[in-house]
């Protein structure tokens, strides 16, 4: 809008009017309809950026809170814009009530984005009639240095884009809502069906069809009229302000809009350019939240098959080889399998085994998009260290106790067929040759002694060889 706030001398105002009348040309070197530079600054939080069009900066923020829904639709949320004009950006803006420029301003804003759909406000409904999301933007003008209302439809696109809500649920039982914080689940972003891109020209007063676009401060305080076009990257007209005392053709009018459709396909693509590239920095910083740097670094973490997850802040090289922790603990992993098969080799425990890779197997493959808990790596250590020295525990005194058993069987096993095969070689050397056969019907009577000695010689001898055992 024109500024007359401000004071700029005769000679400038000619040598402005001038470059323009006979070179085509304005001071800082551009063209006519040509745009200054424009950067994003997005975060630190969510619904945050600042962005700065030339010398121009402009911050929003987005919040979000639940209420109850206004109006007669209760499926429906709402949506707010806010302008400040901060003290900081001009001598002539003061703290507290929002002045007249800041009141057009953020009627324009509400004109491109609330009333035409910008926002999909019946997917901020959370439990009709009686909780809905209420979104506001708040923008803040750092330094006015021209064209104010193109740097903040570009900075409320730009946080709207960025900004996400918590995640609520209603209970199917109770019909009670709850919010769940961004370390619980994930936010959900807003559904947006355009970004609207307002784009200033100023006319000048002292010839007819002079026409700029994006004006700075001091080509503002030449022009005499300003128009405010606001569009889409569809070609669609979302809204039109026209201010100053200049009579202006309505062939004019149009070449102006035909210009800004153009421009706002650019601006729109370079802001989905740099909201992708924040998108990525922002995984980034979650993946190092949960894992550490190293994994955000690596372009291949969380792939399926490597296992990241199981082994936080570590993860491979970038070469894909292990590192030298993983090394060394598929060594120890190594050593507990081989002494694990030299106590126990029984069908049982190759089931075991069997059934323990399932569940490994099972825990590697967790879905991509579920971030396990980290832990540091002593933790990690630690519990490995604990479950390797369980593990030896458990199957040492497995075997042992096989061990004994079999013992046992075997010394009674030995002790009495011994005492047979000594009492049938007795017997066959009484009888001086007699048959094998006549040997082999030989019965309990024909052993030396009675039944009882016989059975108490048995027993002192196994008790005898158990005492031993067991020393």
């Amino acid at each position: 809008m024109p500024r007359d706030d401000l004071l700029i001398s005769l000679n400038e105002r000619e040598f402005i009017v001038k470059a323009l009348q006979e070179e085509e040309l304005r001071v800082d070197g551009r063209g006519p309809f040509d745009t200054r530079p424009v950067s994003y600054r997005f975060g630190p939080k969510d619904g945050m950026c600042e962005v700065q069009l030339g010398d121009t900066r402009v911050l929003a923020v987005v919040s979000a809170k639940l209420e109850p829904p206004s109006g007669a639709r209760g499926n429906e949320g709402t949506i707010t814009i806010n302008v400040e004009f901060s003290p900081m950006a001009s001598p002539n803006f003061e703290p507290g009530r929002p002045g007249e420029q800041a009141q057009e301003l953020a009627l324009v804003l509400e004109r491109a984005i609330r009333e035409t759909g910008a926002v999909d406000v019946e997917s901020l409904c959370v439990l009709a009639g009686r909780r809905v999301w209420h979104v506001r933007c708040d923008v803040h003008v750092l330094d006015a240095c021209g064209n104010i209302a193109g740097a903040a439809s570009l900075a409320a696109d730009a946080a709207l884009l960025s900004f996400r809500r918590p995640e609520a649920t209603v209970s199917p039982d109770t019909q009670l809502i709850t919010v769940h914080p961004a370390d619980v689940r994930e936010p959900v972003p807003l559904a947006l069906h355009h970004l609207p891109v307002a784009i200033t020209f100023g006319y000048f007063a002292e010839q007819d069809g002079l026409v700029i676009a994006d004006p700075t401060v001091n080509e503002e305080m030449v022009i005499g009229s300003e128009l405010v076009v606001v569009l889409n990257a569809h070609d669609e007209l979302c809204a039109v302000r026209y201010g100053g005392e200049v009579a202006v053709n309505p062939s004019e009018i149009s070449r102006c809009v035909r210009i800004a459709s153009r421009i706002s396909k650019d601006l729109t693509q370079d802001l989905k350019k740099a909201h992708a590239a924040w998108e990525v920095e922002r995984d980034k910083r979650r993946v190092r939240r949960h894992y550490g740097a190293e994994a955000a670094a690596n372009p291949d973490f969380g792939l399926p098959g490597r296992g990241d997850h199981l082994n936080p802040a570590q993860g491979r090289d970038q070469g894909g080889q292990q590192s030298p922790q993983e090394q060394e603990r598929g060594r120890d992993e190594e050593d507990e399998k081989e002494d694990d098969g030299d106590v126990s080799n029984s069908d049982e425990d190759h089931e075991d085994e069997e059934a323990g890779d399932d569940a490994i197997e099972d825990y590697n493959h967790i879905p991509l998009g579920v971030l396990a808990p980290c832990q540091s790596d002593d933790q990690e250590e630690e519990e490995e260290e604990d479950e390797r020295s369980s593990k030896k525990k458990n199957s040492r005194s497995e075997a042992l106790k096989k061990t004994k058993e079999k013992a046992a069987a075997d010394l009674e096993d030995d002790d009495i067929l011994g005492l047979f095969d000594a009492a049938a070689k007795k017997r066959g050397e009484d009888l001086g040759g007699a048959s094998e056969k006549k040997k082999k019907k030989g019965r309990w009577d024909n052993l030396p002694g009675d039944g009882d000695s016989l059975a108490a010689a048995i027993k002192a001898k196994v008790a005898k060889k158990q005492k031993k055992q067991k020393r």
